[in-house]
């Protein structure tokens, strides 16, 4: 119980700092950045737009616990959904920290490499993917009914948003923004921490033999396990003990992009629909990119 509890706590005061500036920076686009600004700073074109935002996070040290409200933000800001997601997927593996830490761990350029440069590839083919299957037309974010009566930056229409200056109509709309993820997170944490707990060192030497097997028991356990990007490669380096490297990519690429507290976010934020179809070309991407590394590491 006691390490449950220290796990448990030590997830959510972690996350808390990067929850803490993704709310900030969600509401400070909705706010302060127009649709015609957001076109002006986009390259016109759509591939270009497509490698910076998968090459964007090597600038910010922002992992999955933040980026989901900015990505929403940036779709509801006119962003086109192929940029918006390579944007989302790709920044909590490239950013500096998860290079420096991931170096840190393995001591090896190799898996760096790896990771980064999986991470880049695998996000655009997600995020070509995603939009080819998604129409037009088609509304991709959920509209909540707590949010109904509100405008675009989160704050109640009327005089209400007239009358109040634009820095304290974000720090408020940071607020609601950060309690909102906070709960979802915290529910995420909190299974995430009880299977911690309940793993044994039996499951991993039961099944990691052949090829397929292992990568896909190593992606469930990050999963599972829900760690932060900025941290999952020590736990990572851990398992290198019972498999291979294309199994310990699938797990240091998925968590960042997919796990537990961000299947959770991701729900609550975009439709159900396209939830699922995002999930899944995010398992299919990641297995074919750790499938092609059997064929070096076999």
């Amino acid at each position: 119980m006691i390490k449950w509890a220290n796990i448990f706590i030590s997830m959510i005061l972690e996350a808390l700092p990067f929850i803490i500036i993704g709310s900030i920076i969600s509401s400070t686009i909705q706010l302060f950045i127009s649709e015609e600004r957001v076109k002006k700073i986009l390259p016109k074109s759509r591939f270009v737009s497509i490698i910076f935002a998968a090459l964007f996070g090597v600038f910010i040290p922002i992992c999955e616990c933040a980026i989901v409200p900015i990505a929403r933000s940036l779709i509801k800001k006119g962003v086109p959904i192929a940029v918006a997601i390579v944007f989302m997927l790709s920044v909590p593996i490239v950013n500096p920290i998860v290079i420096l830490s991931t170096f840190y761990a393995f001591n090896d350029i190799r898996i760096v490499l790896i990771r980064a440069l999986g991470g880049i590839i695998s996000a655009i083919v997600i995020g070509v993917l995603i939009e080819f299957f998604t129409n037009k037309k088609e509304e991709v974010i959920k509209v909540k009914s707590q949010y109904e009566n509100i405008c675009d930056c989160g704050c109640e229409v009327g005089d209400y948003f007239y009358n109040k200056s634009k820095i304290r109509l974000c720090l408020e709309h940071a607020s609601k923004e950060f309690f909102n993820i906070l709960r979802y997170y915290i529910f995420g944490s909190f299974l995430s921490s009880i299977f911690i707990v309940i793993l044994k060192e039996e499951i991993l030497n039961n099944y990691n033999k052949g090829v397929l097997m292992p990568i896909i028991l190593m992606m469930l356990l990050s999963f599972l396990l829900s760690l932060c990007s900025e941290a999952d490669a020590f736990i990572g380096k851990s398992f290198s003990n019972y498999f291979g490297v294309p199994a310990i990519s699938a797990f240091l690429i998925i968590g960042p992009m997919l796990d537990l507290k961000n299947a959770i976010l991701i729900s609550s934020y975009f439709k159900k629909s396209f939830a699922i179809k995002l999930f899944l070309l995010i398992i299919l991407v990641v297995i074919g990119f750790s499938m092609t590394l059997t064929l070096v590491y076999s």
